[in-house]
């Protein structure tokens, strides 16, 4: 009887822990997928931003075609307020206080140049940092296409 008992005990605890083992391979597994979804949507806001700010770029001169690049950037900043890190968010801050002071005029493409550098560094940072670390530490400098205004 004693026996009987021992083994029940022991298949009883197998079970136990197969099921929690299950539940917890499961629960990795939807935390997995979930930041893998997060990242998916994070990089398309990402890329809308760095579009946005290229369409900019490319509608100097033009109005039209300035008013609806200043509507896409809007709209992407709105998402971009939802999802992005901190890091990104100082970033952009920066990026609007650059349009904000120059305008149409004095245009710096330096400057420009460097904020998006900073923003593309963030964003890596924010969707893969073991990657990202490692292209920091080659020292990248990332290129971005700024028509010359005159």
């Amino acid at each position: 009887m004693t026996e009987i008992i021992s083994d029940i005990l022991i298949f009883t605890i197998g079970i136990v822990v197969v099921i929690a083992v299950v539940m917890a391979a499961f629960y990795k597994m939807r935390a997995a997928e979930r930041r893998m979804h997060e990242n998916t949507y994070k990089l398309r806001v990402y890329t809308d931003l760095l579009n946005a700010v290229t369409e900019i770029n490319l509608a100097y001169g033009d109005s039209y075609k300035m008013d609806v690049a200043k509507k896409d950037l809007a709209l992407t900043l709105n998402r971009l307020n939802l999802v992005a890190s901190s890091g990104v968010l100082r970033s952009v801050s920066d990026l609007l206080d650059l349009f904000n002071q120059t305008g149409e005029k004095e245009f710096d493409p330096l400057r420009l140049h460097n904020i998006l550098n900073t923003i593309v560094i963030e964003a890596r940072r924010d969707l893969n940092p073991t990657h990202a670390r490692r292209v920091e530490e080659s020292r990248v400098r990332y290129r971005f296409f700024a028509p010359s205004r005159k």
